[in-house]
């Protein structure tokens, strides 16, 4: 068994049902305002039109992942912002956190990689997933990353 995964098999289909698992914890309240501001972020590009925005949050993104949540400038803000709330840290798995922020990734780059090519129902079309995407976080906290990663892990990886 990998270190990384629990699994839990059933049926005769053998379907993975998996979540990663790690020993790092991400405050929750900081991720739910992060995925709140980059869901103000697509609505705002989607209904006026200017992407400066979108491009910030890609950099953000790559920041994030690449370099981790700690040199994220958004989540710098952030973090200085819930020092003054009475918001309390909700410490979670930070290990679907980065599924989600490489999926919110290649998401973000695939929105400003269609605008820059001229390709803007393809752009729009990629707002519209992510939107739904951090929308189902938010809402119904249902990470769709991880349950893709459960369909790769079950169809496309070897065993």
């Amino acid at each position: 068994m990998n270190k990384h995964f629990s699994y839990n098999q059933y049926g005769r289909g053998n379907k993975v049902e998996a979540c990663p698992v790690s020993y790092q914890q991400v405050n929750k309240n900081l991720i739910k305002s992060y995925s709140s501001i980059v869901l103000i972020v697509l609505a705002y590009t989607l209904l006026i039109g200017h992407y400066w925005a979108m491009y910030l949050i890609s950099l953000d993104f790559l920041i994030r992942v690449f370099a981790g949540i700690k040199y994220s400038p958004l989540c710098n803000f952030l973090t200085a912002m819930m020092k003054i709330t009475p918001l309390k840290p909700v410490l979670v798995n930070a290990a679907t956190k980065k599924i989600a922020a490489k999926v919110g990734l290649i998401f973000a780059i695939g929105v400003c990689t269609f605008h820059l090519m001229g390709f803007d129902l393809l752009s729009h079309l990629f707002i519209y997933m992510f939107m739904f995407a951090i929308s189902l976080d938010l809402v119904f906290n249902f990470c769709l990353a991880c349950k893709l990663q459960s369909l790769y892990l079950t169809y496309f990886s070897k065993r």
